[in-house]
């Protein structure tokens, strides 16, 4: 790197765009840039759209699109119980 070039991610990856076209599908979440992973932490409407399987391949597709080349999904727990935004999904039991 010359001392001219900007720093920052040069890979192509854009997580506030990727935000933004999961947030046209209809999923409310937070996400978060990894390297290659985009790690969604989806409120509990989001953990209900995130079931469907077409949904996920949507999302999956969209990553790709936007540099990512894995996408996780990171389930509401007590943890994350104040984290913006709200958090607090139930998840069935076994």
């Amino acid at each position: 790197m010359t001392p001219d070039e900007p720093r920052g991610d040069r890979s192509g990856r854009n997580a506030s765009a990727l935000a933004a076209a999961i947030a046209e599908l209809g999923i409310p979440c937070a996400l978060e840039a990894r390297g290659g992973l985009a790690l969604l932490l989806p409120t509990s409407e989001g953990v209900a759209a995130l079931q469907v399987d077409e949904t996920r391949r949507a999302v999956l597709a969209l990553a790709k699109q936007h540099g990512f080349t894995h996408v996780a999904i990171e389930l509401p727990n007590d943890r994350r119980k104040s984290s913006t935004p709200p958090t607090d999904a139930p998840l069935p039991s076994d």
